[in-house]
């Protein structure tokens, strides 16, 4: 079998970017330009410019972020959670050093304190310089505390609990890897408050099969509450999941009239999440149940 090489490839004299999907499949994207291109302690980090969705973060061949749709994923990744917690005030990110979950927490007026934990300070550097509109400044409000750190030593040795717990790390490869263990969702069960949530990106449906059988399998083990949704990413070419758990709240019972008061109380502005997509993503996730038994 002839092995497909994933990454910028030159196809009849034209530069392509080509990414696995399943084992079976390959998205393949034609390339405007290299905007930039470098490895880093951790991984391979790259912006390319594509022609349909524009400057794309890739690490270690994997799409992080598209400039055309990244706001679906961070709109989609944040908010239902954090709608769901009646007053969140202090906000740890495990990785997301492309800056997006961290714009879209601090939208939220009750927030005082957002912690970012990024391994990897080359991705904020990449990102701040070639790709500020996802940011858009976050790292520097003063609500925000930026930590060079490893997310799982970070986690074992800080001395404070956070309402809302966001795992905004690479798919299950190379430095993420440690992260979706039963192991490190107990030492972060352990910071969170009485009435805290842990959220994850639980990885495209289509790409990644068994993946959201496993997270929320283990978040069983430690939560009462076990729920999720997904969304689907244009760029991802995948529906992508996101897992939560908690002892207190469900995003995924809320009705319209609760979110749309929390909504609106905290005068959110947002360009897809809206409470009628809130209550969308709780009927919608209702036709993917058979992605948590296959």
């Amino acid at each position: 079998m002839m092995k497909i090489k994933s990454g910028l490839t030159e196809i009849d004299g034209e530069l392509f970017y080509l990414e696995p999907m399943t084992p079976n499949a390959h998205t393949v994207e034609r390339v405007k330009s290299i905007v930039y291109s470098g490895k880093s302690k951790y991984q391979l980090i790259e912006v390319i410019e594509s022609y349909d969705f524009g400057l794309a973060l890739h690490l270690d061949h994997s799409t992080q972020i598209c400039e055309k749709d990244e706001h679906i994923y961070h709109e989609s990744f944040v908010h239902p959670v954090m709608i769901s917690h009646p007053c969140p005030r202090k906000i740890l990110i495990i990785g997301g050093g492309d800056g997006g979950a961290l714009r879209e927490v601090l939208k939220h007026p009750t927030v005082e304190k957002a912690v970012l934990v990024e391994i990897d300070e080359e991705v904020i550097r990449v990102v701040k310089k070639y790709m500020p509109f996802v940011p858009q400044g976050a790292f520097e409000d003063p609500r925000a505390q930026i930590v060079i750190e490893d997310g799982l030593k970070y986690v074992k040795e800080v001395n404070e609990e956070f309402d809302v717990i966001f795992m905004d790390v690479t798919d299950d490869i190379g430095p993420a890897v440690p992260l979706y263990t039963v192991d490190f969702y107990k030492i972060t069960k352990d910071i969170l408050s009485e009435e805290g949530i842990l959220v994850t990106q639980a990885l495209g449906l289509q790409q990644h099969p068994g993946a959201l059988r496993k997270i929320t399998s283990d978040f069983k083990k430690l939560f009462k509450i076990v729920d999720f949704y997904a969304v689907y990413i244009p760029s991802f070419a995948n529906q992508w999941a996101f897992a939560f758990g908690s002892d207190k709240h469900n995003a995924m019972s809320m009705t319209l009239e609760e979110v749309s008061e929390r909504f609106s109380e905290r005068n959110l502005r947002t360009k897809f999440y809206t409470p009628k997509v809130h209550i969308a993503l709780q009927y919608l996730r209702e036709t993917l149940k058979d992605y948590l038994e296959h």
